[in-house]
């Protein structure tokens, strides 16, 4: 019986050590126990009261201590745990079906405000609820214009495990801010921390206005630039998101790295083979079409892409190119 896998229902190491002992020695008075074991005097009285409690001991008229078989003691115990973990499965169960049903109901709902190809959002609460669902929903990349000055301390921390959650799954994730943060404190931090996790940041001397892309299917824009409260328009026409992927990517192009993580010297810099299939993996595309465009078989790619994400340290082709980025590789 271990002492310590049967703590939780209330069997500690004492209380086994007192329960090992009278089993050798069913004679031994309280002192005799306390001796052997090394514990106090209390210590021996409280053990035994638990494993009285417990009805491992049972007490004779000579003040000694009989025990009794655990099997027999703690089995329907057990038994009774055994049964309500079983309950809970089964009502975790039915939960997830309800919440999955209830999911259904939303999205079905949801494509029917916006089947136009354009969702209107009003107010600041519907926006960020919005954004909240596609940012948990992101499977390849978020891309992000933040203008107006540096963001409080507590909104850059309360977005830091959303953020790291992304990029461990894969999501690549840059975000451009004006210049003037570059003197705060807090985002430079911040932008530091999200280099070393996979994340870019980016700053410029201005921004058209706030926005957001996510997996090249959805664009955010506000409806008023001048007034974020206003509210926000959800955009999924493809030639819209494209257009502004476009301008997001001429931006970034000409924007200053902020809070890159450190290069390792001891990294070989990568050839223009390697740094073609870089390109290419940062971009987001598939192993076909980099084989397709490299003009080598479908293994030939991934075998070299395994061999960069082992030399940069990463565990997804989107964090590969986000390193090499860093490492100033493109």
């Amino acid at each position: 019986m271990g002492g310590t896998v049967l703590e939780t229902i209330g069997i500690d190491r004492p209380a086994h050590d007192v329960y090992r002992t009278l089993l050798l020695h069913p004679s031994w008075t309280l002192e005799d126990v306390a001796r052997d074991t090394g514990l106090s005097s209390a210590e021996v009285r409280s053990a035994l009261d638990r494993l009285t409690q417990l009805s491992l001991l049972h007490e004779a008229a000579d003040h000694q201590f009989v025990p009794v078989s655990p099997d027999v003691v703690l089995s329907p115990l057990l038994l009774r745990r055994e049964a309500e973990l079983d309950e809970q499965r089964a009502r975790l169960s039915r939960e997830r079906a309800a919440l999955a049903a209830l999911t259904s109901e939303y999205a079905a709902l949801a494509t029917g405000r916006d089947d136009s190809g354009v969702e209107r959002l009003e107010g600041v609460e519907a926006v960020r609820v919005r954004l909240m669902e596609l940012a948990h929903r992101a499977e390849t990349e978020v891309c992000t214009f933040v203008p107006g000055g540096a963001l409080s301390s507590a909104a850059l921390e309360a977005g830091r495990p959303l953020d790291e959650q992304n990029l461990e799954r894969g999501v690549r994730m840059r975000t451009v801010y004006l210049d003037s943060v570059r003197n705060d404190s807090a985002t430079v931090e911040y932008a530091t921390w999200l280099a070393s996790v996979g994340g870019e940041t980016r700053t410029v001397p201005t921004l058209p206005m706030r926005m957001i892309l996510c997996d090249h299917k959805t664009a955010v824009l506000p409806i008023d630039p001048d007034d974020s409260r206003a509210g926000a328009l959800l955009i999924r026409y493809p030639s819209m998101v494209r257009a502004l992927e476009e301008l997001f990517d001429l931006v970034w192009e000409s924007a200053r790295p902020l809070g890159t993580a450190p290069r390792d010297p001891s990294v070989e810099a990568p050839t223009d083979r390697e740094a073609a299939l870089l390109k290419m993996l940062a971009a987001g595309l598939t192993d076909e079409g980099i084989a397709r465009k490299m003009g080598v078989s479908l293994r030939t790619v991934r075998r070299n892409t395994a061999d960069l994400q082992k030399r940069l340290g990463v565990q997804s082709r989107f964090q590969a190119g986000a390193e090499a980025v860093r490492r100033g590789w493109l």
